[in-house]
């Protein structure tokens, strides 16, 4: 392992992904980062295009893109820090996925980066499924060492795929470069059923597509065709099913008779495949199934087996339950969580009347998807059930018991860092903590 050492602060390489890109983590916050390095020996080009991606990283407003943490030199090198997003790279991630809603997705998320991205004056350039993250059912766009300025005149070389024709000579480069690009993506994940569009992206410069408005709107029609025509196919194997079968069978009974008691009977009988995805895309759950308490359950129970989080938030959308913390925090695994999520659930678990370790569980869970995404989230309810509970309770369950006060202690650096609010440790902590990991993470508040 190498260490990077910034002010006091300390970067352990974890990985390397060549000699320049690093994946290291903060020795403090314990966060994972990437570094990225320019040694002074490179070229002129290579510097150039380094500053131009911490110029880019410091001004990009897109949270499905990297965000630049710090940047630093030393007698040796230049070196910036940004975000670290995990997850796997979109080429690795299409081959698994056989579907279509998530390109259409993958597509959509690109454009917002995009458009961000010139909307500071710059162009991407090196578009491909290699630099795109697939990370909590969205797409991310990484890599932004190939940026170019908007309306420059550099020759550059992309690759080969998405290279548009002006960027090997010395012609003005627009946004068209990148709409270029966008065409050969759309032609990877679509192949034969965009060509037209591809057709459009790569024409010559001046007859090419011209705004990213443009390609948006062609790419949203084209989905909502590619949608009614399945939604299409599908009516019209129900009907044929329905015309070959029975008047009397279960489904008929479920679905044209109002029988809600015959719902999971009907469900099961049903085909395998997709099964829930199906039943939602051709409207056969009922308005009343989602109002019946016990179906309500059945349908959350299936919607979470299948781990996609646009099945789970449309039935946790709709179904009657009452939102408690435990489900909650069970649902916000799945789908992408944000602050007010978070506050909810903690309140909800405060509020609620459940067990100890429950409540110890929730907590942990609500502030290191905090710490990790860097929210801003209100501590009172953790606070105000501290005072309200038996302390020789809470040491029955030591394992529990701190991590609550490591990830406490944890975010109030957060804090300290992003905002500069000096909040108290709570006294149980300091009094009854005494583990390697809280002595020194304490020793560390203590020392700031």
């Amino acid at each position: 392992m190498l260490n990077v050492n910034l002010k006091k602060d300390r970067y352990k390489i974890l990985e390397s992904y060549n000699s320049n890109v690093y994946r290291v983590q903060d020795e403090l916050s314990t966060c994972i980062y990437i570094l990225k390095v320019c040694q002074n020996y490179e070229t002129k080009r290579y510097k150039h295009q380094f500053k131009t991606e911490i110029d880019v990283l410091s001004k990009l407003n897109s949270f499905l893109a990297p965000s630049l943490v710090t940047c630093f030199e030393d007698e040796m090198a230049q070196y910036f820090v940004e975000t670290y997003i995990p997850g796997m790279n979109a080429k690795q991630f299409m081959k698994r996925y056989k579907g279509f809603i998530k390109r259409y997705r993958l597509l959509l998320d690109i454009l917002i980066v995009l458009q961000a991205l010139h909307e500071i004056g710059y162009l991407y350039i090196d578009l491909k499924l290699e630099n795109i993250i697939y990370y909590q059912n969205r797409f991310y766009l990484i890599d932004f060492n190939a940026c170019i300025e908007n309306h420059s005149r550099v020759a550059i070389m992309a690759s080969k795929s998405n290279c548009a024709p002006e960027l090997m000579n010395l012609h003005e480069k627009d946004v068209r470069c990148d709409i270029y690009a966008l065409g050969s993506l759309v032609h990877e994940l679509f192949g034969f059923w965009m060509m037209p569009i591809v057709f459009l992206c790569h024409q010559k410069q001046e007859r090419r597509i011209s705004h990213l408005s443009t390609f948006k709107t062609m790419i949203v029609l084209h989905m909502f065709i590619h949608i009614l025509v399945v939604l299409s196919l599908c009516i019209l194997s129900v009907f044929l099913i329905l015309k070959s079968t029975s008047p009397k069978n279960v489904f008929d009974a479920y679905y044209y008779h109002h029988n809600i008691a015959l719902f999971e009977k009907a469900y099961h009988e049903s085909d395998q495949k997709d099964r829930l995805y199906t039943w939602v895309l051709n409207g056969w759950i009922l308005d009343d199934v989602y109002q019946n308490e016990q179906a309500s359950i059945f349908l959350m129970k299936e919607a979470i087996s299948t781990s996609d989080a646009t099945l789970i938030q449309y039935v946790y959308d709709r179904v009657s339950l009452k939102k408690g913390s435990k489900l909650e925090t069970f649902v916000m695994m799945y789908l992408k969580p944000n602050a007010n999520r978070v506050n909810r659930c903690m309140t909800l678990a405060n509020e609620g009347n459940m067990l100890l370790k429950d409540k110890l569980d929730i907590y942990n869970q609500c502030l290191q998807i905090a710490i990790h995404e860097e929210f801003k989230i209100s501590l009172t309810p953790v606070r105000t059930w501290l005072e309200s509970v038996d302390e020789s309770q809470l040491l029955k369950y030591t394992k529990e018991f701190e991590d609550l006060g490591c990830n406490y202690l944890e975010y109030l650096l957060l804090l300290r860092n992003k905002e500069g609010e000096i909040m108290e440790v709570p006294v149980v902590f300091v009094d009854h903590l005494k583990s390697n990991r809280w002595n020194d993470i304490y020793a560390f508040w203590r020392s700031l």
